[in-house]
């Protein structure tokens, strides 16, 4: 089953299937430092492990969480009624027209060309059809709700490193989407509901915003080019439909554990796993505490990934800890040896938390060798002695077609500490 939501550079988890097997036992603690969308942990989970989640990422925790918890499905289906019937229907005449056949019907999604909408995409009974809209609007639109007017910069001020065109995260949508996710959102928080369910909302909602977005094409996805951006040609999806679609895939995730939020209870074995949302670098851990580690650290500027979460992050009311993040990025300060003294850090609390003779599986990727000789001494460098290497091929979703065949070789690092 395709995920909720995508998360870039997501691999799955029959990678580390066989790594867990090797280096630990049932019950034994497990750690994931850059957990990501929690792939790894729910590998190791299946494999019968107790499992501690780490990722900086706030938007990554919550989707770990989400995927890895679950819903409950008739408390999904009780809330998303109350919204469809809220702000759908207060929001629901944006997107309706006549249809040739004489019936009003909602559009799936409108045509733009640069500034101008050329056409619509119904979803009616007749089988749905593209109406030519010769450049004109609908009805005028009421003023929106609250909605993020930050913009794409860092806390340096410096614009995002991957974006064209748009400054702001309104410029990536029309006042009409604008207008209903604003509204969708309210909703979505102001219902009365368990915290599980609103974080399975929360999640199909971030979703819906990146295909909500003028990023979205007719063919295709929204993630064209490597950055945020606005083909001329573009298509104004229907958030509604978007959402109810992302709610039938969220209702069938299959909840595996109920998490905590603190290491003692997983280190006592009082419970199965613990999500952090907390730096690599300073891991609240006692020291010798976890039986193994495998993880897959960000690689120098291969993806940006709190550039890329920040227009869902800002939506949610995220905040995004640039400073800390491990990265290469000019635009934010940080060159390829800034990138080295932060992930040194970083393998230095995994030697730190690993119990004495237990190991640490390590997953390296770049195409340049000289790099990841760097990487490879960086691991020496915090304690490890290195067992063995292994290169594997993985398929993994890349944003947009920048060097395609990047990323997918692995070089796996078995590195045991002494």
């Amino acid at each position: 089953m395709r995920p909720i939501i995508r998360y870039w550079g997501r691999k799955t988890g029959s990678i580390a299937e066989p790594y867990v097997n090797e280096y630990s036992h049932l019950g034994e603690v497990v750690l994931d430092p850059f957990g990501g969308s929690g792939s790894i942990v729910k590998a190791a989970l299946r494999l019968g492990r107790r499992c501690i989640y780490s990722d900086l990422n706030p938007l990554a925790a919550l989707i770990a969480r989400v995927e890895v918890e679950g819903v409950d499905v008739r408390a999904l289906e009780a809330a998303s009624n109350k919204l469809l019937e809220g702000s759908w229907t207060r929001y629901s005449s944006l997107y309706e027209i006549k249809c040739k056949c004489g019936t009003k019907s909602q559009v799936s999604y409108f045509i733009w060309k640069d500034d101008k909408i050329k056409a619509a995409k119904l979803n009616c009974v007749c089988g749905g059809r593209l109406i030519s809209l010769n450049g004109k609007n609908l009805r005028a639109i009421n003023p929106v709700d609250r909605f993020p007017n930050g913009s794409f910069r860092y806390p340096n001020g410096s614009l995002f490193m991957k974006r064209r065109q748009v400054n702001t995260i309104a410029d990536l949508f029309t006042k009409r989407n604008l207008t209903v996710l604003a509204a969708l959102l309210r909703d979505i928080r102001n219902l009365c509901i368990d915290e599980r369910t609103r974080r399975g909302l929360l999640v199909a909602f971030a979703s819906t915003v990146y295909q909500a977005s003028k990023m979205s094409r007719q063919s295709g996805g929204t993630w064209g080019v490597n950055c945020y951006w606005i083909p001329r040609v573009h298509v104004e999806r229907n958030p509604y439909f978007l959402f109810t679609k992302m709610l039938k895939r969220l209702s069938h995730i299959k909840g595996l554990v109920t998490p905590v939020t603190s290491v003692e209870p997983v280190i006592r074995g009082d419970a199965h796993l613990a999500i952090l949302n907390c730096d690599a670098k300073e891991l609240p851990l006692p020291d010798s505490s976890v039986h193994m580690i495998i993880t897959d650290p960000p690689f120098t500027d291969e993806i940006q990934y709190f550039e890329l979460s920040y227009l869902a992050a800002s939506w949610l009311g995220l905040p995004m800890p640039f400073d800390k993040e491990i990265v290469v990025n000019p635009k934010q300060g940080k060159g390829f040896d800034d990138y080295c003294r932060l992930l040194s850090k970083a393998f230095g609390e995994m030697h730190r938390v690993l119990m004495p003779g237990r190991v640490a599986v390590i997953m390296l990727h770049d195409e340049n060798k000289e790099t990841l000789n760097q990487l490879v001494e960086l691991v020496k460098g915090a304690g490890f002695i290195i067992e063995k290497r292994a290169k594997k091929r993985i398929t993994q979703r890349q944003v947009g077609n920048r060097d395609s065949c990047r990323g997918k070789e692995l070089l796996v690092l078995s590195c045991r500490k002494p």
